[in-house]
């Protein structure tokens, strides 16, 4: 995206507040138009001033006290238009901020998968702030500052043609030197940005490892490679300091010699008798405020130009594409949990296929076990199932409807899922069981947490399910906190489920305490469970075997020892020592 498009986009942001925009352009008139008027009331007073004989002090009073209303309405303008400004700027980063929000909810798993989270967090939190700082900055600056010029210009021209002449011909010198500067520094601070970004994501990976760094001692590694990014983002942000301060001196010395020009002319034509002493104090004043807006704006230039860089990598996220909406779309009122895999094909990379004409029916109720080595496409077969990502070729079929007929929404209602990690978030044990059903009664939670075995453990909390995760700290065990999220998917009653290696960080004795939990939740229900361990899988109705994205094997535990394949190795290999 260029940055003409950004700033277009942006500019549409900002058009979102008409109220305070339109607020802000009559207070930016009165605060020009303030401005300009006493300059003029100044040089009246100065003429009216060299004849000593004929001074009228009455008058030039008058014009003192008019001049002092002047500038104090001049200030008062000046406030409501940077309040005005402010709040647009805010409202600008809050609108974005939402979008941003909003668009994260509906982005493919692909995009998680593939993109740093830091990087993205930095996105809705570094990029935001930088676009509000810039917007801050450059809003009433810019406002004020080009109502000003023309004005300034306009009342010049009516004063003295020649000489108004050689202050507007420094304006395209000193908007050359900015431009000149300004592209170097776009490129800096886009440079910039990308960094930071970059940078967020490592500490982001590095916080959230700090086990794994402290148990291979890799905390001096960690530290040279974050010492490297920190290193190329200072450059690359003192390079764009560098440029950015150019641009204010470049323009000073240029209004400044076209300043001293326009005295020496006016002098000139004063001992001509061409310009009064009171006009040429005028212009001079007309002079200034022509020429300091002009050094006010390129000021701000650099915070516009990082404010760019930052919008144009939040729009860029923005951009990406959401998941598809489906068509026609169809509900499954009374879902019974039947699943048809039917010539499915499915490939992350476009190069290399990974599952290939899968086609496999899964009866209503039935505990299906997916086994395989690590790769083989167990979970790639879930995320297919849940629309996480979308078959190549082929479809699937949930009782008797393609599931790209269905919402996402009512597709997945009628999952529950506990996996591996165990996806509990800040907030109340009793919040983060209802995270699936915000609705449900007291009644029902405690009857989930008693099903799954959780109450006892939850009543011995201080404050029972009122206990915030946070006030706890890691006093939770991981059976503890794994029998929470079986609650939660209890409390949903799904009509199929789904347990992703649900029990591999968990010690043996909870396991079998857990696998009592998972007994009874699955009775009734069409399940899928993905083990590493085989023990656990034992009583599956039907056991699949995968290998590089394809079934290589299916049946019950026995007949798949008997077979004496893949299967029977995997198995043989898990119990050779006992």
């Amino acid at each position: 995206m260029n940055q003409k498009d950004t700033l277009k986009r942006v500019l549409d942001l900002v058009t979102k507040s008409k109220v305070l925009l339109f607020t802000s352009i009559c207070f930016t008139l009165l605060t020009v138009l303030a401005n300009l008027f006493g300059p003029l009331l100044i040089g009246k007073a100065i003429d009216n001033m060299l004849g000593f004989n004929s001074v009228n002090f009455k008058m030039i009073l008058r014009i003192l006290m008019i001049v002092s209303l002047i500038y104090i309405l001049h200030a008062i303008s000046l406030w409501i238009v940077t309040v005005c400004t402010n709040k647009i700027a805010y409202h600008t980063t809050n609108l974005l901020r939402k979008r941003l929000f909003d668009k994260l909810n509906t982005l493919p798993l692909k995009f998680y998968d593939s993109t740093l989270h830091g990087d993205t967090m930095s996105r809705f939190i570094n990029d935001a702030d930088i676009v509000s700082d810039g917007l801050l900055q450059s809003i009433s600056v810019l406002l004020t500052g080009i109502a000003t010029i023309i004005g300034a210009a306009i009342l010049m021209f009516r004063m003295h043609v020649f000489m108004a002449l050689i202050v507007i011909l420094s304006a395209p010198l000193s908007y050359y030197a900015a431009r000149f500067v300004s592209i170097k520094s776009k490129i800096s601070f886009k440079a910039q940005a990308a960094l930071l970004g970059k940078l967020n994501g490592y500490a982001e990976e590095m916080i959230s490892s700090q086990k794994v760094i402290k148990a291979f001692c890799y905390e001096d590694k960690s530290m040279q490679c974050f010492k490297t990014l920190n290193s190329e983002l200072y450059e690359a942000g003192v390079k764009a300091q560098f440029y950015s301060s150019l641009p204010n001196p470049s323009t000073r010395v240029v209004n400044n010699i076209a300043y001293g020009v326009v005295g020496v002319v006016g002098s000139l034509l004063a001992i001509d008798g061409s310009l009064s002493i009171g006009n040429i104090s005028s212009f001079l004043l007309y002079a200034n405020l022509f020429s300091k807006p002009f050094n006010e704006i390129t000021g701000v230039i650099p915070g516009l130009q990082s404010a760019l860089a930052s919008a144009a990598r939040i729009f860029s996220l923005l951009d990406e594409k959401c998941e598809t909406p489906a068509q026609d779309l169809s509900v499954i009122s009374n879902p019974i949990g039947e699943i048809d895999f039917k010539n499915v094909s499915f490939s992350y990379d476009p190069h290399k296929t990974l599952i290939n004409s899968l086609n496999l029916h899964v009866k209503a109720g039935s505990k299906v076990a997916i086994v395989g080595s690590t790769g083989a496409g167990k979970t790639t077969l879930i995320n297919l199932l849940l629309r996480f990502y979308d078959v190549t070729s082929g479809d699937i079929m949930v009782d008797g409807m393609s599931i790209y007929k269905l919402s996402r929404e009512n597709l997945r209602k009628n999952f529950g899922m506990v996996l591996q990690d165990t996806w509990l978030f800040k907030g109340t044990i009793k919040e983060n069981i209802t995270y699936g059903n915000p609705d449900a009664k007291d009644a029902q939670i405690i009857e989930a947490a008693k099903s799954c075995g959780a109450h006892s453990f939850i009543k011995r909390l201080p404050k029972g399910y009122d206990t915030t995760l946070s006030d706890l700290g890691d006093s939770l065990s991981a059976g503890q906190k794994q029998l929470l999220t079986i609650a939660r998917v209890m409390l949903t009653k799904p009509s199929i489920l789904i347990l992703d290696e649900a029990t591999s960080n968990i010690d043996t004795i909870t396991e079998l305490h857990i696998q009592k939990a998972f007994t009874k939740m699955m009775q009734g229900k069409t399940s899928f469970i993905i083990a590493h361990r085989l023990s656990t899988i034992k009583d599956a109705d039907l056991i699949l075997v995968m290998d590089k994205g394809n079934v290589v094997e299916s049946g019950t535990h026995l007949q798949l020892l008997d077979a004496k394949g893949t299967y029977a190795r995997l198995y043989d290999s898990q119990f050779a020592s006992h």
